[in-house]
């Protein structure tokens, strides 16, 4: 059943008095289990008979249009999701300090929200009856945390004590029509060398219904007390895996039509080499897991030149950027290049080391406001309109270290913005400021 958070427009169920605490049990004679199963039932056009359940645990039954369902799943209270019982060597909620946002600490392991919002799990904890729930209903894609498919590195990597064969499942899934994304998170001497090679290989077998793999160096914070010991990704280690993976997906793409297989930005900033063209990326899958992302800003950037120079001559501005020493490492070698020559911009990068993490934490969605206040305090008063990744901050308007933006903007004496849709919208913003005034 679905409870009902808060008062649904009025008239949409006539003949019956909402009230908080009120769930949805019903659409026809199917019993919902979530918001999930609602949007499945709810396609049918013309008419439906859904069954409420009051918070005195009585039921009514009542017809409705299924085209004014939609106003009604507004109302839900939002779905919990089922948590991870793995111990992955490698898992950043076990590197978290204390003081952080609340769910900071929560680990998910939800195929639901793997399909609605691109959560990453390890299928650990699907079981017969979610795989037959995801094929009937159809919820691809799916986020998979592979990390590897020779079954004693995986169970080692992910801290469990069943042997669970990962490529089983996806093969189960892909039969059926469930497309997949993949994540392999790189940990030196666990999951490089000829067991990365092998899961590359085993992966691509699912193709076509395998859309990508990524792979990403590990993550080390400060906070490992107690947990396995883990060696971060050197510069030698990022060079073999990149040279892996290219030659991999070239043979991809010859056999395939598609590379498929992907080495995050990080790796080409850590051994100096310049990011693949765009089109290299094919279609951006994995984008938001840090695929491609610098070089589509790069290009975006690019575009985006012929509107900025003229805006910059007529009003001339000063902007600094505050980030992560990872983005602060991108925007000098690959950005600010491309912005030398705009006449009236004076655009200046500050790389913030991570105290709450340590020095090897360097991505700029991982500073935390204590850092961005300490930098403020330092720049000089030229600094002109200060920008703090967007990245940074929740939906809630809240750092990870639990202290809200607005306390962070109050506190500047700075002219500070929030880059919320991105560095080359809000140098477009700074500059067109004025504009007609």
């Amino acid at each position: 059943m679905i409870e009902i958070q808060r008062q649904p427009p009025p008239g949409l169920v006539a003949g019956y008095q909402w009230r908080e605490g009120d769930q949805l049990a019903a659409i026809g004679t199917t019993q919902l289990r979530d918001i999930l199963d609602f949007y499945y039932l709810a396609e049918e056009e013309g008419e439906a008979e859904i069954t409420i359940r009051d918070r005195d645990h009585r039921f009514s039954s009542y017809r409705v249009k299924t085209e004014d369902l939609n106003a009604l799943a507004e109302c839900f209270a939002p779905m919990e999701f089922r948590t991870c019982a793995a111990q992955c060597v490698f898992c950043f909620i076990d590197q978290n300090p204390e003081g952080m946002r609340p769910n900071i600490y929560v680990k998910d392991e939800d195929y639901r929200f793997s399909f609605l919002y691109g959560n990453y799990i390890t299928l650990t904890a699907l079981g017969r009856r979610g795989q037959q729930r995801v094929i009937d209903q159809k919820l691809s894609p799916l986020f998979v945390s592979v990390h590897a498919t020779d079954v004693e590195a995986r169970t080692r990597l992910l801290g469990i004590k069943r042997r669970i064969d990962v490529m089983e499942t996806l093969r189960h899934l892909t039969s059926h029509g469930i497309e997949v994304h993949t994540q392999i998170v790189l940990c030196p001497g666990w999951n490089d060398g000829e067991i990365l090679d092998r899961t590359l290989d085993d992966l691509v077998t699912l193709h076509p219904q395998l859309r990508s793999i990524s792979v990403v160096p590990v993550g080390l914070s400060d906070h490992r007390e107690g947990l396995v010991e883990l060696k971060a990704v050197s510069v030698e280690d990022a060079q073999r895996a990149v040279a892996q993976i290219e030659r991999r997906s070239e043979d991809y793409l010859r056999r395939y039509g598609s590379r498929l297989a992907y080495a995050s930005d990080e790796f080409y900033l850590k051994i100096g080499a310049p990011f693949p063209d765009l089109d290299f990326y094919e279609d951006m899958a994995q984008q938001d897991t840090g695929i491609g992302m610098s070089r589509h800003l790069v290009e975006e950037l690019r575009v985006g030149l012929e509107e900025l120079r003229p805006q910059c001559a007529a009003r001339p501005r000063v902007v600094t950027v505050l980030t992560g020493q990872l983005a602060a490492s991108f925007f000098r070698r690959d950005v600010l290049p491309l912005l030398t020559d705009l006449p009236g911009l004076d655009l200046r990068v500050v790389g913030l080391e991570n105290t709450l993490y340590g020095k090897g934490i360097t991505v700029a969605g991982l500073v935390p406001a204590r850092d961005f206040l300490r930098a403020l305090t330092e720049l000089p008063a030229d600094a002109g309109t200060v920008l703090i990744p967007g990245a940074a901050i929740n939906h809630d308007g809240l750092f990870l270290d639990d202290i809200a933006v607005d306390e962070v903007l109050g506190a500047s004496g700075h002219d500070l913005r929030v880059a919320q849709d991105g560095l080359l919208d809000a140098l477009l913003d700074v500059v067109y400021e004025g504009e007609g005034a």
